[in-house]
């Protein structure tokens, strides 16, 4: 992964495309500049037009080629992380036959981003949090009742900004908690990819089965 960058773009998307995907854009100084939240794909890709030599780190697998089980890079990551007691949900064709972010990123692809390129990752904000902000030990903040994941997400938003500068006049998702912790794991994604142009990290796959990168423990 080269070293100069100029945007880092988080995206956490809908697996199905059902609900709206949040991407967020990070300068070098790791201040957010943009955001979006909606379904359409154009509007993302327009998003990413307007932002040169941009590294994007992504929630979710790009490429699924395996009928059942984990996907090669997966089987990588567990062998690595499972000591801490981070694991990762098997995806293959038979589960999703349709997979939103496979589409998103063929759209991306029309753009230059790929993993070939070297401007485009799987990212896992599970690992990130684990490493950056939690003592190597796994932030359940997923399946909570509404007000304890609240308080989780506003523990997880100041760790963050420790990090990411969020100015007060951007308007982000705070409607209801599902949008709310799209919106902070869109962050922890760009995060990954802007802290990995300065830091140690490791990658598991390869540029046709897929790329995920993760900040070394």
């Amino acid at each position: 992964m080269k070293k100069h960058f100029d945007h880092f773009c988080g995206i956490d998307p809908s697996w199905t495309g059902k609900r709206p995907t949040a991407v967020s854009v990070l300068d070098r100084r790791f201040r957010l500049i943009d955001f979006v939240y909606s379904e359409d794909i154009e509007w993302i890709v327009q998003l990413l037009r307007n932002y040169e030599n941009t590294v994007i780190g992504v929630d979710a697998p790009l490429v699924i080629r395996n009928e059942t089980g984990h996907r090669p890079n997966e089987k990588e990551f567990i062998k690595h992380f499972a000591k801490f007691g981070l694991s990762l949900y098997p995806v293959n064709k038979r589960r999703y036959p349709f997979f939103f972010p496979e589409k998103l990123y063929e759209a991306l692809k029309t753009i230059g981003y790929s993993f070939q390129n070297g401007n485009i990752f799987e990212v896992y904000p599970h690992a990130t949090i684990l490493v950056l902000f939690n003592d190597m030990k796994v932030f359940h903040y997923k399946k909570l009742r509404s007000e304890e994941k609240l308080e989780k997400l506003e523990y997880l938003r100041k760790k963050i900004e420790t990090f990411i500068e969020i100015p007060d006049d951007l308007n982000v998702p705070q409607d209801s908690v599902k949008s709310y912790e799209d919106f902070l794991d869109s962050l922890v994604c760009a995060l990954t990819v802007g802290l990995a142009s300065e830091r140690s990290f490791l990658k598991f796959g390869s540029e046709d089965m897929g790329i995920m990168l993760v900040l070394k423990p």
